[in-house]
């Protein structure tokens, strides 16, 4: 999930109006800031299907850091101390925390059965697996943004909201609906730095709309 992950900075910044937004953004972002740079290190292994551009072809092999409920969540309070004692906020480090909850969350709804529940030891994976269904996911997703912000933001906000997020979420269409007959993605590297890429861009405009 990529621009879903908006729902639960929406939902923490309604909650805790005075926590700085970035907070809550960067916070949901997290885990797949993490993953960029620990496949990059070599730390965790994903493998891209040459053949597909699908989501449901990629293979997250191993992700305990960046992507497991509890480690993953544990060492997201390593930032979330930082932000806490920056902005000298406990509300902001909880914030941070519960923001990179959600993203596991929302994960759980698209991915396939390979997101861990623990990172260590003998692990469950889950995943509800709705990729496998890639316009039904690409419907969903949006739809969330739009249930959320209707909701939850100033009727002046709705359409830069909704415009900004179709946008971000329209450059991930191929791997919703596989327009290319072959993965334009050539390496798991390569998928790395575009989802640093993307989830930078995601915090810096909706820190600027919201």
């Amino acid at each position: 999930m990529f621009i879903g992950h908006l729902v639960g900075a929406e939902l923490a910044a309604a909650l805790t109006p005075h926590t700085p937004l970035w907070v809550s953004l960067t916070g949901t972002s997290f885990p797949d800031l993490l993953w960029g740079v620990t496949v990059l290190t070599g730390l965790e292994k994903v493998e891209i299907d040459p053949a597909s551009p699908l989501q449901s072809r990629i293979r997250f092999e191993y992700y305990p850091y960046s992507h497991s409920l509890v480690l993953g969540n544990i060492l997201a309070s390593l930032p979330a101390l930082l932000i806490g004692l920056y902005c000298r906020s406990v509300t902001a480090a909880i914030v941070f925390v519960l923001a990179s909850i959600s993203h596991w969350l929302l994960d759980a709804i698209v991915h396939l059965p390979d997101l861990p529940v623990l990172g260590f030891g003998k692990d469950v994976k889950v995943g509800l697996g709705l990729w496998r269904h890639g316009a039904l996911a690409f419907v969903v997703e949006y739809g969330l943004v739009v249930a959320f912000t209707l909701a939850l933001q100033p009727k002046q906000q709705w359409a830069a909201i909704l415009i900004a997020s179709f946008v971000f979420h329209a450059a991930n269409a191929n791997s919703f609906f596989g327009f290319t007959r072959t993965n334009p993605v050539k390496s798991s590297r390569t998928y790395a730095v575009m989802a640093l890429v993307g989830f930078i861009a995601l915090i810096l405009v909706f820190d600027w709309i919201l």
